[in-house]
């Protein structure tokens, strides 16, 4: 064999060996970068990776504990009060009053409200109250935030993540009101459940996992006493505060940009609840009846007590 194919063939081995090991390499600062953010364009959806992840591991805690709750298939028998998109009849409710109509512009969501309405939301329950942060990164508190309010435990739906903190939504004073927290501080969940409600249809739609499930006719603000528009959420579920708000009402994260008091209250919170005795005004097309609250037929507001948890998302529109 010549000198020249000798050492060819001996080049070729030690190629071979080499490879792998250069190909493990470059496996190693891939992963690497990838972690990191890799280039800048990776680096700017760092937050969305990291909600993705806790959307994985909240959605599974969720599903392990409690599978089948709060889900339209659990609650199929609840009989002719329901008011579904799935039906093909107008169901009627002990009022009296069709809260789901077979024909006409009120049976679906128009579609901008079909797009606000998100498929899954985190939400981060507090075992106590623990600091707000004003930023992700801030090292000093500027806020406490409470472990209950009125009695009922935190349920703060997370709008944003990074891996030590989540940026939450807060159900006090100012409307919109954020702030971010230590990610080692909440205990995480998540619903497929929303609310939508368009004050200028006078409707609330729930949507489940992003398909509308319910429209309901409401009660919402007068121009003089309007509803708040805007990102909110369900803050608790209230025992009832007389006759006529049903059993049972929904206390939401929103409050009146009108009254800083409701009845003598520290507070007007924009709440979901009975009609008050306006069944009549809200009939089956809703009205610009209220002070700012969300009034609705009784039948009605037990399916969304029913279904819609602590937490969930309520959008509000025009």
């Amino acid at each position: 064999m010549t000198s020249a194919k000798w050492r060819s063939r001996r080049w070729l081995r030690s190629t071979s060996a080499i490879l792998p090991v250069i190909a493990v390499v470059v496996l190693v600062i891939s992963v690497l970068a990838v972690g990191r953010g890799g280039t800048p364009a990776k680096g700017a959806d760092r937050h969305t990776r990291s909600l993705a992840s806790l959307l994985t591991r909240g959605e599974h805690s969720l599903h392990s504990r409690s599978r089948g709750s709060h889900r339209p298939g659990a609650h199929r028998d609840v009989g002719p009060v329901r008011s579904s998109t799935h039906g093909a009849n107008t169901q009627t409710t002990s009022s009296g009053y069709a809260s789901w109509r077979p024909r006409g512009k009120d049976r679906f969501a128009p579609a901008r409200d079909v797009a606000l309405a998100p498929h899954t939301q985190v939400i981060a329950n507090l075992p106590h109250a623990t600091k707000g942060y004003p930023g992700r990164n801030s090292l000093m508190s500027n806020r406490k935030v409470p472990a209950s309010w009125y009695g009922h435990r935190s349920a703060l739906p997370v709008v944003a993540a990074t891996p030590d903190r989540l940026l939450v939504r807060l159900a006090q004073r100012p409307n919109g009101a954020t702030t971010w927290i230590d990610r080692d501080e909440a205990v995480l969940r998540v619903t497929h459940w929303a609310v939508v409600i368009d004050v200028s249809r006078h409707f609330l739609y729930a949507f489940y996992n992003g398909v509308q499930e319910y429209a309901f006719p409401v009660g919402n603000g007068t121009s003089r006493t309007p509803t708040p528009t805007g990102q909110f959420f369900v803050a608790f579920h209230a025992t009832s505060n007389g006759p006529g708000y049903g059993p049972v009402n929904i206390a939401t994260s929103a409050h009146s940009t009108v009254f800083r008091s409701f009845d003598g209250g520290d507070d007007a919170i924009i709440a979901i609840h009975g009609p008050i005795g306006s069944d009549a005004a809200i009939g089956n097309h809703g009205a610009a009846i209220s002070n700012g609250c969300i009034r609705m037929h009784l039948d009605d507001l037990a399916q969304v007590v029913r279904h819609v948890p602590d937490g969930a998302p309520v959008i509000i529109t025009r």
